[in-house]
């Protein structure tokens, strides 16, 4: 579904080049020049966004999108990086009917929140959204996908909208799960999972023991990283993704992307993995990245031969035993873009997320935005009966 934002409110005229503030629009070139202090931007984020780090960032673009004309608003405190948003003009969205300006999002990511220091998180913002007038494409659309709504961004968001008369929308809302620190893990298993499943996960635990032993061991950086994501690449190729071509190991490029975004590097990562092991042997193994203290869950993948015995959620329920006993980090978001995933009945929280489109020119009125969002609702309407078609094709259809 698609939710109208009301901004209607007075214009109250705010500038980038106020207080100190200033915004540049990047080309690729510019963007990789920014080097520590983009890297310093992201650890210090009002809310984080690993996905727009310079680890993931490069290892994207240098081995899954090393065409793509990707630029990026920057905003500076003086000459200090304050702000970071990167995005592409796309042209065809609309079937080349207008083109609009799209954040940055790739296929292994699932947030487009700026980056925003968190000393000045309302001043970046507005020099954003002031910015997106001035360097946008076509009538200033601007197309957030998988947005954080309720966190600090989304919501100097909302607020910087309304200041500046700006019309948005967003379309196609859900509760992504989230896992919040705040009690022991019997306690959790006790409030989050059904007697039902926490018998039967105990038996499978039991019964995978009976093989051998059963082990969570983590890593964050170093060569044991490296072999980590290394198990990770054989254990998803040897299965179903393997056999359809869709495993990051089937294609040299998405395996080298792997390797750089999850592995270690120079003393440099924003990864962990975590591997559950059978007699020294790794069947599972879970990837997540992340900065400062909100951890993102982003593959999964376990050795089919122990399909029988869970090995996925016996790998999900250590993880979340191990988080909530050395509460490594503060937050888990769990990266799931659909409803309905099973996470959700082990989870203990959630993050309401959607895709925010909004028009950064004031001089439009409201319901003239509003013929460019019936037109990008037509687009998700089509999108969905395509995949149904598809899916009826396939015979998996619901």
């Amino acid at each position: 579904m698609n939710k109208p934002l009301e901004y209607r409110a007075q214009n109250i005229s705010a500038s980038g080049q106020q207080h100190g503030f200033s915004t540049t629009c990047l080309d690729r070139q510019g963007i990789f020049a920014l080097g520590e202090d983009w890297e310093k931007l992201s650890r210090n984020a009002v809310e984080e966004n690993p996905y727009y780090s310079p680890i993931f960032m490069r290892a994207a673009l240098e081995n899954l999108e090393a065409n793509s004309d990707l630029k990026a608003l920057a905003v500076f405190k003086d000459e200090t990086l304050v702000g970071f948003c990167p995005f592409i003009i796309d042209k065809w969205l609309w079937l080349g009917a207008c083109s609009l300006n799209r954040a940055w999002i790739n296929p292994y990511s699932t947030l487009t929140i700026p980056l925003v220091d968190r000393r000045y998180p309302r001043d970046v913002v507005t020099a954003l959204l002031s910015a997106m007038a001035e360097h946008g494409a076509y009538r200033n659309f601007w197309l957030f996908d998988s947005f954080n709504l309720e966190g600090p961004v989304g919501t100097l968001f909302s607020d910087g909208l309304k200041t500046q008369s700006l019309a948005g929308e967003i379309f196609d809302e859900f509760d992504r799960p989230g896992l919040n620190q705040g009690s022991t893990f019997d306690q959790h298993m006790r409030d989050h999972v059904s007697k039902k499943r926490r018998k039967n996960l105990k038996r499978a635990r039991d019964k995978l023991s009976e093989r051998g032993k059963v082990e969570l061991r983590s890593f964050t950086t170093g060569p044991e990283l490296n072999a980590a994501v290394e198990d990770f690449l054989t254990i998803e190729s040897s299965g179903w993704k393997g056999q359809q071509g869709t495993a990051l190991a089937c294609d040299k490029n998405s395996a080298t992307f792997a390797r750089q975004a999850f592995g270690a590097s120079d003393g440099k990562s924003i990864a962990r993995a975590d591997v559950l092991y059978l007699d020294e042997f790794p069947i599972a193994v879970s990837l997540s990245i992340y900065t400062g203290k909100t951890a993102f869950t982003l593959k999964c993948a376990y050795d089919e031969t122990y399909r029988s015995y869970s090995p996925g959620l016996l790998l999900e329920l250590a993880i979340i035993e191990d988080f909530l006993e050395t509460r490594w980090v503060e937050h888990f978001d769990s990266a799931v873009t659909t409803t309905g995933h099973v996470i959700q009945s082990l989870w203990n929280s959630s993050i309401r997320v959607g895709d925010l489109l909004l028009c950064a020119d004031s001089s439009r009125s409201f319901d003239s935005f509003q013929n460019f969002a019936h037109m990008e609702k037509l687009r998700r309407l089509s999108r969905r009966k395509l995949k149904n078609i598809v899916a009826k094709y396939r015979g998996d259809a619901l």
